[in-house]
């Protein structure tokens, strides 16, 4: 009987000698479960989530990702030209009007492009370009009638400017728009109630166009301005 008395009290304080330090392995083990060091340093974005307001602009913010530059084949960039402004082409000094904007030519064949703010209600912008005179005038009409679908005669007004000879052409119809004219793959996008309106210089250096399109109303818009350009023509000598 003492016997058994004696082991009950030996597995007693075993059990009783056991617990903590089960308890503190543990605690040890769940410790070292986290796969991240106690250490590490919280991320900027982290810090600045939990930081006090006050302190939140003390702590650096990520570095903005980089903007991607435009796609090439865009439209060219645009940029208000100055009223009174010149400029020269084939010996031909020339001031656009205010309100158009100056753009980057679209090819090589063109000396200076702008682009013509639409009207109100129209959805398009006005182009004109100015391209060195091919073939002749009698060959381009021909040309310019083929742009459209209803193949218009044009209204023609000849005028001189400064000694020069000027002939104001105006096409209306609907317009074959190619976004690439000279690419005989681009598609073509038909648009109603358009007008091409041009003006031929026999410049100092040779015959040049001036060729505008755009919607109806929105030619109609700078048609004055359109006269003022013409007007402005001299040699660029003077």
């Amino acid at each position: 009987m003492k016997f058994s008395t004696r082991f009950i009290d030996i597995v007693v304080s075993i059990r009783a000698s056991l617990v903590p330090s089960l308890l503190l392995l543990a605690v040890v083990f769940s410790g070292c479960s986290d796969s991240r060091p106690q250490h590490e340093e919280p991320t900027p974005e982290e810090a600045r989530g939990s930081a006090h307001p006050a302190l939140k602009a003390q702590i650096p913010a990520p570095a903005p990702a980089p903007v991607a530059e435009p796609a090439a084949g865009g439209e060219p960039a645009a940029s208000p030209w100055k009223p009174g402004e010149a400029f020269v082409v084939m010996g031909l000094k020339v001031k656009a009007p205010e309100g158009w904007l100056r753009q980057k030519p679209a090819n090589r064949m063109r000396k200076a492009q702008f682009k013509l703010p639409h009207a109100e209600n129209d959805t398009f912008d006005g182009e004109l370009t100015v391209i060195p005179a091919f073939g002749g005038m009698d060959a381009n009409l021909q040309r310019w009638k083929q742009q459209f679908k209803e193949v218009p005669e044009p209204l023609i007004n000849k005028r001189e400017v400064s000694g020069m000879e000027v002939s104001i052409v105006q096409l209306d119809g609907t317009y074959l728009y190619k976004a690439r004219p000279m690419d005989p793959a681009e598609t073509v996008q038909p648009r109603p109630d358009y007008r091409v309106l041009a003006a031929v210089v026999q410049a100092p250096g040779g015959q040049v166009f001036f060729k505008s399109f755009g919607p109806r109303a929105t030619m109609e818009k700078w048609q004055e301005a359109f006269t003022d350009m013409v007007d402005s023509f001299a040699p660029a000598q003077e």
